[in-house]
């Protein structure tokens, strides 16, 4: 039997990983980010440009700020989403690199 170290994460800290993981499953959601990726964008351009109605994306936008993967700022009536910090995107990076790695082999 093997002794749990420091190096092994807690069952919470793996519940939250868990959490981004399954947040990020949906195809409309990464869709969201990846369009967010490109620089701040409010409802309704995100709608218009995904082809999604408002209500889904106004839906998906607070599940990802539930997981604090975007964040929203406010500039008079519209709030624009932005990503909280360069490592949502580098998710989406790290596992499609593995994806191409894997199909090479």
């Amino acid at each position: 039997m093997h002794e749990q170290t420091d190096t092994i994460p807690t069952d919470e800290d793996l519940r939250e990983v868990l959490a981004v993981f399954k947040t990020m499953s949906d195809a409309t959601r990464l869709r969201i980010i990846l369009t967010i990726a490109e620089g701040p964008i409010t409802v309704t351009e995100l709608a218009e440009r995904l082809d999604l109605g408002q209500s889904t994306v106004s839906h998906q936008l607070r599940l990802l700020k539930q997981e604090r993967l975007v964040l929203g700022d406010r500039d008079g009536k519209q709030i624009f989403y932005r990503l909280v910090d360069d490592h949502v995107l580098a998710i989406y990076h790290l596992t499609l690199a593995h994806i191409q790695e894997r199909r090479q082999h």
